[in-house]
C-alpha cells in the first residue's frame, strides 16, 4: 500500500467531505474494544464513549472480561462504525479503526466529575446512577493511529487524538 499524502486528489474527495465523514463517526454514541487477555487470546466489547480534545474515554465495569485485558494491556484496538440503517453498502460501511493507549481517570482526579458530567450530557441519566459504583473504571484513550474508511479506495491514514488525516492508502 501506498501513502499519498495529496489525499484530497488521490481520493477524488474534497477536505470538507472526508472531515465531515470523520466528525460523523466520531458523533457516534458507542465504540468496540479490541484487545488481548492474559493468555494472548483476543477479547472485545462494546462501550459508550465521550470525545475530548486529549482522546476518547468510556466508563465501564472490570467484570466484563475486555474491561480486566484493557486495564491489564494498556494498549488495544477500536473501531466505531456508521450505523448500519445510514450505511447504503455493507462492504463500503463507513469506519474508523485505531490502535490506542489506556490511562485510568482515578476517582479523586480533578476532571472525574466533569467527565462524569459530559457523559450524562451525551448518554442521558444513567451515569448518574452507576456514577459510584466501585466496578466501573473511567479510561481515557490517546489515539495514536488507525484508517478512516469511507467507501472503495476510500480509506485514509489518520493520526493522534484529534484523528488528523495523514494520507490516503491506495495499491501500489
Amino acid at each position: 500500500m501506498d501513502a499519498i499524502t495529496d489525499y484530497e486528489t488521490s481520493s477524488g474527495m474534497a477536505t470538507d467531505s472526508i472531515l465531515a465523514a470523520r466528525d460523523a463517526l466520531l458523533s457516534q454514541k458507542s465504540l468496540t474494544v479490541a484487545v488481548l487477555d492474559e493468555s494472548a487470546v483476543p477479547d472485545m466489547g462494546v462501550s459508550p464513549f465521550i470525545r475530548r480534545d486529549d482522546g476518547l474515554y468510556i466508563y465501564t465495569s472490570h467484570l466484563a472480561s475486555h474491561v480486566q485485558a484493557l486495564l491489564a494491556q494498556k494498549r488495544a484496538s477500536f473501531i466505531i462504525t456508521l450505523d448500519e440503517a445510514d450505511t447504503v453498502n455493507i462492504w463500503a460501511r463507513h469506519r474508523l479503526k485505531f490502535a490506542g493507549a489506556i490511562t485510568e481517570v482515578p476517582r479523586d482526579a480533578k476532571d472525574f466529575s466533569d467527565l462524569c458530567d459530559d457523559f450524562t450530557a451525551v448518554h442521558g441519566n444513567t451515569m448518574p446512577l452507576i456514577k459510584n459504583f466501585t466496578d466501573f473504571h473511567m479510561v481515557r484513550i490517546t489515539p495514536e493511529n488507525g484508517v478512516l474508511v469511507l467507501g472503495f479506495a476510500r480509506a485514509f491514514l489518520v493520526k493522534g487524538a484529534s484523528f488528523d488525516i495523514v494520507a490516503h492508502l491506495s495499491r501500489g
